[in-house]
């Protein structure tokens, strides 16, 4: 959920992104993680305004195996960008009022993960992040849920 001076946005976001994880010492996690998230929303006369996130950076945590199972808490913090196309009024592919936003935003996210290891090589991963940050004097949340693959060497 975040806003802009014409109105409050929340909507569900979908994106990609990566992560590259070390694990030291079977207790401790270290790495990088980045990606992008995009919402469409409805504004007041336009189906077609959006905003997108997009982030990366370091972070650190704990983590613990057990058989199959890794569980990782980790902390990330990293530079990010809002862009935002919020769309007044248009008509069909004109567009007669719009703002484009693009802010700079430094964010903090709790990151949950849970490795299941299928090879000695490959795992499947899934990850709860909450991206947090404040852009112009207001603060924002997008929850994210994440699946994946994971390759080890």
């Amino acid at each position: 959920m975040t806003g802009n001076s014409h109105q409050k946005i929340s909507d569900n976001s979908f994106g990609i992104g990566g992560i590259l994880r070390f694990y030291i010492c079977d207790r401790f996690t270290a790495g990088i993680y980045g990606g992008t998230q995009k919402a469409d929303y409805k504004s007041a006369n336009s189906d077609n305004s959006y905003v997108n996130i997009g982030y990366g950076g370091p972070f650190i945590g704990i983590s613990s195996k057990r058989d199959k199972i890794r569980y990782s808490v980790s902390a990330f913090a990293g530079m990010g960008t809002i862009r935002n196309l919020h769309i007044e009024s248009q008509n069909g592919s004109e567009l007669i009022e719009s703002y484009l936003y693009q802010n700079p935003v430094f964010l903090l996210s709790p990151i949950i993960s849970i490795d299941y290891l299928i090879t000695q090589k490959i795992s499947a991963t899934a990850q709860s992040v909450l991206l947090t940050g404040r852009v112009n004097g207001r603060s924002f949340y997008n929850p994210i849920i994440q699946i994946g693959i994971l390759f080890s060497r």
